[in-house]
């Protein structure tokens, strides 16, 4: 499987890329294109276009929780195919699969919705939209979790979060859009539904921006003990808090065009 960063919060010299505040990952292997993700905005679709990257065949889009920062691109996304429909270009039928709370309103402090921009309706033209709380198996190593039952207390309570699991040879890679629920709740999941303990990569969001020090170190102790080879922590996750974890594991950089084979 090839993983590539179509937008992150950081980009990178040379690549000369777009970033913004959100994620969206492109997973590949020889028969399925999966999209991790959209964004915030069009942005991904623009760094796809640059890296070469054909979007036009994707089979299926992974939503990992409603948020905008992760599913506001994917109206531009629509757009996009209903631009190359009108062209003539045929599309591939393709698979929208999420939470069935993807659609609820989030609302910030402030009361405003920082959810799904459209509607549950406003995707059936172009998606085969399978909405649900149960693990799946997108490919035969590639693991849709399906909602995340926790293992340890945590302070945030979205229940529509879920994230992937692919069966590397060397262990685990676990692929998470904000960790929102907790990555080691994420983790643990992973394990119980996979039978496998080893944990080869993380890469994902981490949700510890303004997180105290204790809970970013009592984090840091549980990933130190469970070995992860490659741990790359993106999106919600900032300076102090990769400070702080560099001294429990070590971190990888993420930037918008990182590509990754496991």
């Amino acid at each position: 499987m090839e993983l590539t960063v179509l937008v992150d919060n950081n980009c990178k010299t040379d690549y000369y890329l777009l970033a913004e505040p959100a994620l969206s990952f492109l997973l590949e292997n020889n028969y399925q294109k999966i999209l991790f993700d959209c964004g915030y905005s069009d942005v991904f679709i623009k760094n796809a276009y640059k890296l070469g990257l054909d979007l036009g065949d994707v089979t299926d889009v992974v939503l990992s929780h409603g948020h905008i920062d992760h599913t506001g691109g994917f109206m531009r996304l629509q757009d996009l195919y209903k631009k190359m429909l009108k062209a003539g270009i045929s599309l591939n039928m393709k698979n929208v699969i999420a939470h069935p709370d993807i659609f609820e309103p989030k609302l910030d402090k402030n009361s405003k919705n920082v959810g799904f921009p459209g509607t549950q309706q406003d995707i059936f033209d172009l998606f085969d939209v399978e909405l649900t709380r149960s693990p799946k198996w997108l490919t035969p190593k590639l693991l849709y979790m399906g909602e995340i039952f926790p293992t340890y207390e945590y302070d945030y309570k979205l229940r529509d979060e879920t994230a992937l699991a692919y069966m590397a040879d060397e262990g685990l890679v676990i692929i998470a859009g904000c960790s929102h629920v907790g990555i080691a709740n994420i983790i643990e999941h992973a394990k119980r539904l996979t039978k496998e303990t080893r944990i080869f990569s993380f890469i994902g969001g981490l949700h510890l921006v303004d997180k105290s020090e204790y809970k970013i170190r009592e984090l840091g102790i549980y990933l130190r003990n469970q070995n992860i080879v490659n741990f790359y922590p993106c999106h919600c996750c900032d300076l102090n808090s990769r400070i702080i974890l560099s001294e429990y594991v070590k971190m990888k950089e993420v930037y918008s065009g990182l590509k990754l084979k496991f």
